[in-house]
């Protein structure tokens, strides 16, 4: 992949998930009869043509896995998603689970993974527990909940909160109550966390946290140099390994 064309990744799009509030949903499909499907899920606007998605997508292809990945709502990076000041976890978590349903009543015999960035990896978090029998989940820069995400800005000064506070203040009033670590508790497939050794959004110690949430953790990762949205060569060899942990 050309890694400033992320586009060229994605081959299909099925463009309504809904009749009523449409999910766009891009897939690539490996050059081999796919192992499995990965449903791959952006954070707060993201999209799946950024560069921190696209590398997971490619270390699934290269593993011979179909990857589907949707354009959720009120992202930035997505301006027909709807108005980004809208955007709440569990909106976000609730887009996603619609689109794990639809993915799973369209290839119902092939095994299922859950890839999830920032929000994303909270959004799997949930659904990880709900499915029941996904084949791993695998999580960047994940958000465990939204006490450590706040805690995390406030770490960063007044102006990081009121920035929060003033672009998604739907997601703000609801931080308090949003936790992750319940539903990962109850995720009984293995988990993998990769993360940026320099991310301040999702601290260090909050990505060992998801990661410690899980009952059977097979891969922790962090990489010097790298931020919230790890990418790159390094990135993608630790993809590799992690995958393999994973049984991918």
């Amino acid at each position: 992949m050309d890694p400033a064309s992320p586009s060229a990744l994605w081959t299909a799009r099925a463009e309504r998930l809904r009749a009523d509030d449409p999910v766009p949903v891009v897939m690539a499909d490996p050059d081999i009869a796919p192992r499995g499907t990965v449903l791959l899920v952006h954070g707060r606007n993201g999209a799946p043509d950024q560069l921190q998605i696209a590398v997971i997508a490619e270390a699934y292809l290269a593993r011979g896995w179909r990857v589907v990945a949707p354009e959720l709502p009120h992202s930035i990076a997505l301006p027909a998603s709807g108005p980004a000041e809208r955007l709440t976890m569990n909106g976000l978590r609730r887009a996603a689970a619609e689109v794990m349903g639809w993915t799973r009543a369209r290839w119902p015999e092939a095994p299922l993974a859950l890839a999830g960035h920032s929000l994303g990896g909270f959004a799997i978090g949930h659904l990880g527990a709900e499915i029941g029998t996904a084949h791993h989940l695998l999580a960047a820069s994940p958000v465990l909940s939204g006490p450590r995400l706040l805690a995390a800005r406030v770490a960063m000064g007044p102006p990081a909160v009121a920035a929060l506070e003033r672009e998604v203040p739907l997601l703000r009033a609801e931080m308090e109550a949003e936790d992750a670590a319940p539903a990962l508790a109850r995720v009984s497939c293995p988990l993998g966390v990769i993360t940026g050794a320099e991310d301040g959004i999702v601290p260090l110690s909050d990505a060992r946290a998801y990661f410690n949430a899980a009952p059977d953790g097979r891969f922790f990762g962090a990489l010097p140099g790298q931020n919230h949205c790890p990418s790159g060569p390094d990135v993608a060899a630790m993809l590799d390994v992690a995958l393999a942990a994973l049984g991918a």
